[in-house]
């Protein structure tokens, strides 16, 4: 008797381990977030993507594969004053569940702060970070760590980033954080945002070679005066990827045993769609994906990380209209191919504008709170989904 009542101590010490361990799962708390936007990605963006990466590349689609094994709802986007969103506004209301006018930076009718996502996720212990394409002082970037009437005032925002102590911050926008003195600088001021950041004890890096070798808690990457690079302009740069960025980012994040919350932005596909310029935005979607693999796998292996992708308005109003499959040659690229095959999916694409559109967008996700993320949804409601999900 003795043995087996041993024996049902030792099991039942095992399950009460178990459970431990599982609990945030079991109750749908999530230990980590990654937020993922792509900046004009709509339906048709994604189609035209996913049609390149399957048809010419012969490859999985990073973002399909996370919609078939997570879950996927439909999202409306409208701002206080206006059915046509933009990168401030809608990047407010998710950063902060409540609905905005266009152009402002996570403030309320009265120009007061808005409560963000990041800092709930700071005040939980939570390290934190921002990724994206264009200027870090860029509407989407600084709706999740500044407070500002405008979007434009990214001399202000450059400055709240360097006290608001976010971990990573990876971008273009070098210019809004160097003196008046330095050439290229567009700030009025003699103040080098450079050096304030290394007071504050940032690891300031200027180079995907720098980015590679930094090592701390806290990063400032600023890899071009303005938005980086093109994907069709990068060859030959400098500059990190969306991919390079996003990887390096998830090992600083991390190591923090309470977690952390990350946003990622592949912002320059709303700029090749506001030029409608399909093969540009293919290029542009390809690079979006290939972050959205770096951090589905990373979900994978840390199953307690909440994983959400979407965007934050269309651009265009493209419809991508029918054409046939391209073959490809397995070896190598066949330049020659890839050139028909965009020419005929320029062709066959259309566009109803080049500004932005009223266009819902997927949302979906998968862990923790992923459960939330179905059916028709405004985008302010994200921010409950992201609270819900870390046990708020």
């Amino acid at each position: 008797m003795k043995v087996i009542k041993g024996l049902l101590v030792w099991y039942l010490a095992v399950i009460i381990v178990i459970l431990t361990l599982l609990s945030p799962c079991i109750a749908g708390e999530a230990r980590n977030i990654i937020l993922m936007i792509g900046d004009g990605m709509g339906p048709a963006q994604i189609h035209a993507m996913w049609l390149y990466s399957t048809r010419y590349l012969g490859r999985d689609f990073a973002m399909t594969e996370t919609m078939n094994q997570g879950k996927t709802g439909y999202m409306y986007n409208d701002s206080l004053d206006s059915s046509v969103p933009e990168s401030a506004g809608a990047a407010t209301q998710m950063a902060t569940g409540i609905k905005v006018h266009n152009k402002a930076i996570s403030v309320g009718l009265d120009d007061k702060p808005l409560k963000l996502i990041l800092e709930i996720a700071k005040e939980k212990g939570k390290t934190t970070g921002l990724v994206t394409t264009s200027g870090i002082t860029d509407a989407t970037p600084a709706a999740f760590a500044a407070h500002v009437k405008h979007r434009r005032d990214e001399h202000m925002i450059a400055e709240q980033l360097v006290k608001s102590d976010v971990n990573i911050l990876f971008g273009g926008g070098r210019a809004f954080f160097l003196s008046e003195t330095e050439k290229g600088s567009k700030r009025k001021d003699s103040r080098n945002l450079f050096e304030e950041a290394r007071k504050k004890g940032y690891k300031v890096v200027e180079t995907a070679d720098e980015m590679k070798k930094a090592t701390g808690e806290k990063m400032l990457g600023l890899f071009n005066n303005d938005n980086m690079l093109f994907e069709t302009d990068r060859f030959g740069s400098n500059e990190p990827s969306l991919t390079e960025m996003t990887g390096k980012a998830l090992d600083v994040l991390k190591s923090n045993k309470d977690g952390f919350f990350l946003m990622v932005e592949g912002s320059r596909i709303d700029n090749v769609a506001h030029r409608n310029d399909i093969a540009a935005l293919v290029f542009e979607g390809i690079a979006f994906d290939e972050a959205v693999k770096v951090a589905y796998e990373f979900q994978k292996r840390n199953t307690d990380t909440l994983l959400i992708i979407t965007g934050d308005h269309e651009t265009g109003g493209l419809a991508v209209l029918s054409q046939s499959p391209m073959g490809r040659e397995r070896e190598g690229i066949n330049h020659k191919a890839m050139s028909t095959f965009l020419a005929r999916l320029s062709i066959r694409s259309g566009w109803a504008t080049k500004s932005h559109t009223a266009t819902p967008l997927f949302v979906w996700g998968i862990g923790p709170g992923s459960e939330k993320i179905t059916g028709l949804k405004h985008n302010t409601e994200l921010f409950k989904v992201m609270c819900d999900a870390y046990g708020l």
